[in-house]
């Protein structure tokens, strides 16, 4: 018999103020008004000995050095180790700049130090202190919220759009945990699917998820959270035929009813609850790194870029700049960079963080390789560094591809995919041991 695990729950709201700049396609879209507060909730778990924070930011996206502050406020709060602090971001678009990235924007200090970092740091320390008895139940079902995003267009080329025969995982889950009660306590649902379903509105929102999470609430009561998956080549499954809205909050409330159909369906299936076994590892992951463009293509393919401010050439242009201005500094050249990766381990379910927007199909090999039944990744997790692609959509290329291949100085060897999952294989076999 395993010993008893607890379950504290704490929440608190981090809605930006109107005007400030929303995040995800270009640096001037201004919120205008708020459609639904973005919150912070916070899971501590605990168990003998062991305790661990799983945070759930209804936001875009958040990267070091913010999510590293933000893991050592919580530390020195909560007197937990810092890397027994998981913090993840939804992604959704409606949300606030959290990290300075050329052609996107930058965060608002204010917002930081005013609201984001307090009101997280409040809501683990309630968790903390909330604690009490759970037993766990795991529910999986299918559902079709989400739809691989690559469109192939006539002319060959990808857009952002829906390709129904590209991969997508269409597996939901549900994690309810219960107490002595049998009430349910808390709701953990996990899918892989980008938060654009309101498009570029001017409108503060969770996006779909949030009608989801408040559907799953006022259905079966506790406290729900919503952890996005590999989502990089995923988006909501429009009626305008896109994975972008028409620019307005109605087409993600319209989608958000879907996906809150399919988790009340899949949350009502039987299942036993048990008291699973509560363990953390973290490891760290290389991922391999290709040699630096030569000055003089890096030069030239920043000429092609000159003058570009927004979105992905401004992003372009910065990293063919970068890389030409590091042959005049002592840069060396890296073998590979590393990736801190932590697996949360709940009985018979590995949730385990990533810091890229993943491609499914990469969260689907790791799921399929892993001796848990229940193997759940994390997109946006503790850092965002990202999208993080399959080897064979190189050759089609397309804004992700774009993405990947202009990260940092060197860019990731073009099979990085395949070490990001041998490697988390590995870590997965040795949290289970047996």
């Amino acid at each position: 018999m395993n010993h008893p695990l607890t379950l504290g729950v704490g929440r608190r709201v981090i809605t930006p103020p109107v005007g400030s700049n929303l995040y995800g396609y270009r640096p001037d879209v201004i919120s205008e008004s708020v459609h639904d507060d973005l919150t912070a909730t916070a899971f501590c778990f605990r168990q003998q000995d062991l305790s661990v924070l799983l945070i759930s930011l209804t936001v875009c996206s958040i990267g070091d050095p913010l999510c590293g502050e933000l893991r050592d406020r919580i530390a020195a709060a909560c007197d937990i180790p810092r890397e027994n602090c998981i913090i993840h971001a939804i992604h959704t678009h409606s949300g606030p700049i959290l990290n300075p990235t050329v052609g996107w924007g930058v965060p608002d200090p204010a917002y930081l130090e005013g609201i984001l970092i307090p009101g997280t740091v409040e809501a683990a320390r309630a968790a903390c202190e909330s604690a009490v008895p759970v037993t766990m139940k795991i529910s999986q079902g299918e559902s079709l919220v989400g739809i691989n995003r690559r469109e192939l267009r006539a002319d060959n080329t990808v857009a952002l759009g829906q390709n129904p025969w590209g991969p997508f995982d269409p597996r939901m889950t549900v994690i309810t945990f219960a107490g002595e009660d049998d009430k349910p306590v808390a709701h953990l649902i996990h899918y892989g699917c980008h938060g654009t379903a309101a498009g570029r509105n001017r409108e503060i929102s969770r996006d779909w998820a949030g009608v989801m999470i408040d559907a799953v609430e006022r259905i079966f009561g506790g406290t729900a959270a919503f952890f996005n998956g590999p989502e990089g080549d995923v988006g909501p499954r429009l009626a305008n035929g896109l994975t972008v809205g028409r620019m307005h909050v109605d087409d993600a409330v319209e989608h958000g009813g879907i996906a809150a159909r399919d988790a009340a369906r899949i949350c009502r299936e039987r299942g036993s609850y048990v008291t699973p076994t509560l363990g953390l590892s973290t490891e760290t992951l290389q991922i391999p790194l290709q040699p630096r463009l030569p000055r003089e293509e890096a030069e030239a393919r920043m000429a092609e870029f000159e003058g570009q401010t927004v979105n992905i050439k401004a992003k372009k242009y910065d990293y063919y700049k970068q890389v030409a201005a590091s042959y005049d500094t002592d840069y060396t050249e890296a073998a590979s960079v590393p990736v801190e990766q932590t697996v949360l381990r709940l009985g018979d379910l590995a949730i385990v963080t990533c810091p890229f927007e993943l491609f499914s199909e990469i969260g689907m090999r790791i799921a399929q390789g892993s001796p848990f039944p229940y193997t759940l990744t994390l997109s946006n997790t503790n850092d965002s560094r990202g999208y993080f692609i399959t080897e064979d959509a190189i050759c089609r290329g397309g804004y992700e591809v774009g993405m990947f291949l202009t990260t940092g100085v060197q860019p990731y060897v073009t099979d990085a995919d395949y070490h990001y999952f041998s490697q988390t294989v590995n870590h997965l076999k040795h949290v289970k041991g047996d």
